[in-house]
């Protein structure tokens, strides 16, 4: 088992949890049926369940590379 990707897809759980958390708070609070954030909200929201996608399918696919036995180090030298 890979420590590491586990952290990560937790991390990622945690977020979309914790902002599921928030908008259902936010909507008995104020007692409207519809389900709304900030503008400034939504991006942060955005940019941290992004960030953290982004980052475990990274670690994931740098894996699967070296365990395939590809370093990244293949380049020739630029001509295309």
């Amino acid at each position: 088992m890979d420590t590491v990707a586990v952290i990560l897809a937790a991390a990622l759980v945690l977020a979309v949890a914790l902002l599921m958390t928030a908008v259902i708070i936010a909507v008995v609070d104020n007692r409207q049926p519809v389900q709304t954030l900030g503008e400034n909200t939504t991006q942060v929201v955005t940019a941290i369940i992004g960030g953290l996608t982004g980052v475990l399918g990274a670690y994931v696919g740098a894996r699967i590379r070296r365990r395939n036995g590809n370093s990244g180090d293949d380049h020739d030298g630029g001509a295309g």
